[in-house]
């Protein structure tokens, strides 16, 4: 696909709420404080290290621009800590959902339509950039990143997470393309691993019918720090593990005190400072 149709299939897939699965599941119905504080309250319990890599407590007076909105539970925690934040999203359905919530609990900011490849936001301006699960979507991760430093202040930061090219769902689902991936980098190539079939991207991101993401990048964290070279420095680390195939046996969150979701976990977790 072109860009111009990923963009625009993920302004129509993200149009649904990511994790409106979940709000289902949960008896979610409607976007009032109380169901809201419902799905909240779920999402922080099942990722828990998200407060090791976003540090709220330091976001109040800061600039903060988060991309990818989803339910918008970040984007409430962000704006209650304080922060003169912004929101940027390529589907309505996002966009709608962050402005009830932040009008409904009398907090400023606000979110607006629009992609990080093309955005429409004075450069310069951020002291954090923060996305969560949305910029490997984008169709051009390393430019999606490129224009976060653009938009970031000196000494900013951008906070991000993105998929796993050698995660343990990786080695089970595409096993010789994922060795082949880590020949190619041993020799020295630096990108993503391809958009992958549907059912690839349906294991990370589905829709209510079951249909995988338009687009979809996983990534190593070697080939992330050249991504992130025109930052001043790099850190990144793995995280996130589900109750399956190889784990299916032990419960979820007894697997997160393992070692295994710092090894072969879904996600990598990274901040890059300008």
């Amino acid at each position: 696909m072109s860009q111009f149709e990923i963009s625009r299939k993920n302004s129509e897939f993200w149009n649904e709420l990511c994790g409106s699965g979940l709000a289902k599941v949960l008896g979610i119905t409607d976007s009032s404080p109380e169901s809201l504080k419902k799905f909240d309250d779920w999402y922080f319990d099942f990722y828990p290290y998200l407060f090791d890599y976003i540090p709220f407590e330091s976001m109040k007076g800061k600039n903060v621009l988060e991309i990818g909105l989803g339910y918008g539970t970040v984007s409430q925690r962000l704006a209650e800590s304080g922060a003169n934040y912004t929101g940027l999203d390529i589907a309505h359905g996002p966009v709608s959902m962050v402005n009830q919530r932040l009008a409904q609990n009398n907090l400023p900011g606000s979110a607006i339509l629009g992609s990080i490849l093309e955005p429409q936001l004075p450069a310069v301006t951020f002291d954090y950039v923060i996305a969560i699960g949305c910029l490997h979507h984008t169709g051009n991760l390393k430019f999606a990143i490129e224009q976060c430093h653009n938009l970031l202040k000196p000494g900013g930061q951008l906070i991000f997470m993105v998929y796993y090219a050698y995660s343990y769902r990786r080695f089970r689902m595409t096993p010789l393309l994922t060795i082949k991936n880590m020949v190619k980098e041993a020799f020295g190539y630096r990108g993503v691993v391809g958009n992958g079939s549907n059912r690839q991207r349906a294991a990370y991101d589905a829709s209510s019918n079951g249909g995988g993401a338009p687009h979809t990048d996983w990534i190593s964290e070697r080939s992330l720090k050249d991504y992130c070279g025109a930052f001043t420095s790099f850190k990144a680390s793995v995280e996130n593990i589900d109750q399956e195939s190889p784990f299916r046996s032990t419960p979820r969150k007894d697997l997160l005190k393992t070692r295994w979701p710092s090894i072969v976990g879904l996600d990598l977790y990274a901040t890059a400072t300008k």
